[in-house]
This record gives C-alpha cells, structure tokens and sequence, in this order.
C-alpha cells in the first residue's frame, strides 16, 4: 500500500471510529472484539476492500461492513508463500491489502503463470466454487503480503441471506468474466510483442511487481526472448 494510501485510510478510520462504536449493538464481530485498538487495527487493514466493493456498487453501510468483517480474516504472508497450492481445494476469497500474488500451473513440471493479482483486486479460483473440484492452479506470494481471507461458504450464507452479498459477488463475478474474455482473446490472438505490449499499456503495474521471467512465462515466451523483445524496443 503506498503512503497516500495509508495516510487515506487512517484519516478515513478516524471519522469511523464512532460508527464502528454504534454498531456494536448490531453486529456480533464488533461485540464481540473487546479491545478497541484491535478493531482499529482490522478496520485500517480491510477499508480497501469497502472502497472497491463500493466503486462497484455504491453505499455499503456500516452494518454490512460490519457483517463482512466477522466471516473476514487478515492474514500475512511471507515472500514466496502459497496461498492455495494445486489439487487442493479452495474454500477462501482474498483481497491484496498489501503485496502481489501470482497465479500458475505446473504442465510436465514446468511453471506457467496465467495470472497476476496486485493491491486491491480480488482473487479465488472460481472454477473450484462452482465445480467443487480442486484446484487447477497455485497461487503463489511474489512480496510479503497482507490478505484479507473471506470464507466461502460463509460468505454464500450471506448472499443468500442479504441481496447487496449477491449483488457484489455477481458484479465481480461479471468483471472476472471480462478480464477473462480479454485474456482469452490476447493469447489466442496475438504474439508474444503484441502480448507484451498489451500488458505495458494495460497493466504497468505487473512490470513493478512481477520478475522478467513471470511475466515471459505469462506471454509464453522464454526470458532471453522477453530480453531480446525489451532490448529491441529501447534501441528503436
């Protein structure tokens, strides 16, 4: 998270404290957290993830803040840490508050990396929720990172329970559904350069947190090529 970031986010906390307070009436978890610097603490760490669910769906109240924190965990992860391995199953939601995972499959034992996540986005393996099979994929830490940690199952009680849970899942959902397409359409459809280029328009952010040889194996390229292809374009 960058320091404009933080800095939002502890002013934010501050004017929050007092409804935080109010709803302790309403809401088990809060209640249930005694120590107030505790709550602090949890509630600095997951504003991100109300943000982006509120830049998809507008107000998201107090009170189902406060439901979503009692099925959430915050949850650390050293550098090169998994988060989910593959053949497991996934049973979790994450949100990067801090950090940079990478998702990828092992093919006759060679690593390909099908996707990047960065601060702020959401990821699980949805194939897994809906097929009830393990995982196909390995999500992999490439910083130390903070993870907010949602569990599915009850996060679906949720849904079922409360029509703004549906709302958000199927607005994510339905932007998962686009990123998808368009990665679809990027690999089957274009080469290695126009791969690279897409990636240094679309998501600089990869370039930042992701090695040469992640993002060659991304483009299904060899390093030396992504090499070669950057030493080419500085020399034009």
């Amino acid at each position: 998270m960058t320091k404009e970031k933080k800095k939002l986010a502890t002013t934010k906390c501050k004017t929050a404290i007092a409804p935080i307070r109010s709803l302790r009436h309403l809401a088990k978890p809060l209640c249930s957290i005694k120590d107030e610097t505790i709550c602090l603490i949890k509630f600095i760490a997951e504003i991100m993830i109300f943000e982006v669910i509120e830049s998809v769906i507008g107000n998201f109240s107090n009170e189902y803040q406060a439901m979503l924190l009692d099925i959430s965990a915050i949850k650390k992860f050293k550098k090169g840490e998994f988060v989910l391995e593959q053949n497991k199953y996934c049973y979790h939601l994450w949100f990067i508050n801090v950090g940079a995972v990478k998702a990828f499959e092992l093919i006759d034992g060679i690593q390909r990396v099908t996707h990047f996540y960065t601060e702020n986005n959401f990821f699980t393996n949805y194939y897994c929720w809906v097929t009830s099979e393990p995982s196909d994929i390995t999500f992999r830490t490439v910083s130390d990172c903070e993870l907010v940690v949602i569990n599915h199952a009850k996060l679906m009680e949720l849904c079922n329970q409360h029509h703004i849970f549906d709302t958000i899942g199927r607005k994510i959902a339905e932007k998962v559904y686009v990123q998808e397409f368009q990665l679809r359409k990027l690999l089957l459809n274009c080469n290695a350069i126009e791969r690279y280029n897409f990636l240094e328009k679309n998501s600089p952010e990869v370039f930042q947190n992701f090695t040469l040889k992640d993002i060659a194996s991304f483009i299904g390229i060899t390093d030396v090529s992504l090499s070669r292809i950057r030493r080419d374009r500085l020399q034009k």
